[in-house]
């Protein structure tokens, strides 16, 4: 047996709650499940309703937004945990309900980061309500109501970040973009904590370098939410359909830095999609094959050291998810795992895929109803926090 390994075991063990649970909260969440299995005490610590405040917690399912007549929404939910006690939520947002005048039907799903849920309020003409957003924890039913910014006529990319290890305040990063050139025009965060928007031309910060030259460049997909949050950074990709590269932006909205993505084969880099899962950064790209089958493979890459390179994670192909070939893998893309290596898909026959890399399976989780298609799908991961930001 290793001494010293030993002796490690039985200091950590030996530390009193308040920094054993300090030390946690800063691992990963899959880490803190695993964790439970070092003792009956530590089991005890992770699963006290008083500490999971601070720890981290896994992604446990998915809420999905369907449209049931032209002009309203109903939201669902999809537990990917497998146990016989469903978690205590309200799949159907009706908390939200309880504004006085507030039109529950405009709400649509733009983004989530860590436990809250982003909303766009699709506002109506004459535009008398001001709520522009709603940013909400569906696990404390707590809310807050964002204003809007500048015009309602502009196109706009908005994205949430929140990180509860950093501050129990959120921002908002929204892009506006000048069509048809789509050029990113400028660029409006929101702060919880000041309750207020602030503005820049983009690029008027950066004056040499790579940081320079990304504001003029489009961004390659304007369907939210395309956009990791990672290491405190969120992450979106521009360029055009022959180079792409991946800014990351910090939460005053100042780019950092430009990431090269991994290359792949001349004529086959077709679409490409952006996550997070467990702490680093994914980029998936679609490879096609000139051929008369249209084969096209899905490669999953990984910055597993925010400062090294790629890695490719995966390849799969269409035929192995969907059992048949298709041109277009990337559009069925819902998102991935945070915790596991796991991929999801919704097919053309309103299947929700999971393909597990680890073990190369593919299952279908649920079947939705062929006239109630999901539009929209966000990621679920309890956050027990009470943020001051959301008060309603």
């Amino acid at each position: 047996m290793d001494c010293s390994k030993n002796e490690g075991a039985v200091a950590v063990a030996a530390l009193p709650d308040d920094p054993l649970v300090e030390i946690l909260s800063r691992v990963p969440a899959k880490s803190v499940c695993r964790f439970k299995c070092v003792s009956k005490a530590w089991r005890d610590l992770i699963a006290d309703p008083h500490h999971r405040k601070k720890l981290p917690q896994a992604m446990q399912g998915l809420f999905f937004m369907v449209p049931e007549d032209l002009i309203d929404v109903s939201f669902s939910f999809i537990d990917l945990t497998a146990r016989s006690v469903p978690p205590d939520i309200d799949p159907a947002f009706s908390f939200l309900k309880e504004r006085p005048g507030f039109q529950f039907h405009n709400l649509g799903f733009l983004d989530s980061c860590n436990g809250l849920i982003l909303f766009k309020n699709h506002q109506e003409p004459p535009y008398s309500d001001a709520v522009g957003y709603v940013v909400c924890n569906p696990t404390t039913k707590r809310w807050a109501a964002v204003p809007t910014c500048g015009s309602l006529d502009l196109t706009t990319c908005t994205y949430l970040a929140f990180d509860q290890a950093i501050s129990s305040h959120f921002h908002l990063v929204q892009f506006q973009i000048y069509v048809p050139g789509e050029m990113l025009v400028s660029l409006h965060v929101y702060s919880s904590e000041t309750g207020t928007w602030s503005g820049n031309q983009i690029g008027s910060q950066e004056n040499q370098g790579p940081l320079a030259e990304w504001h003029h460049r489009s961004i390659v997909s304007r369907k939210e939410p395309e956009c990791a949050f990672v290491n405190g950074f969120l992450h979106f990709i521009v360029g055009d359909s022959y180079q792409h590269q991946i800014v990351a932006v910090d939460v005053q909205g100042k780019a950092r830095r430009v990431i090269t993505v991994p290359g792949v084969a001349d004529g086959r880099h077709r679409y490409c999609y952006l996550g997070q899962s467990q702490g680093c950064l994914h980029y998936m790209t679609q490879e096609m094959f000139d051929d008369k089958k249209d084969r096209c493979e899905l490669c999953i890459w990984v910055l597993q050291d925010y400062d090294t390179q790629w890695v490719l994670k995966d390849t799969v192909s269409a035929l192995k998810i969907f059992g048949h070939y298709t041109r277009d893998i990337l559009h069925f893309i819902v998102g991935i795992h945070q915790d596991r290596n796991v991929v999801f898909f919704q097919s053309l026959r309103s299947n929700l895929i999971a393909y597990d890399m680890d073990h190369k399976e593919v299952s279908v989780i649920t079947t939705f109803d062929v006239l109630k298609k999901p539009l929209r799908f966000v990621h679920y991961v309890p956050c027990f926090s009470e943020s001051p930001a959301l008060t309603n």
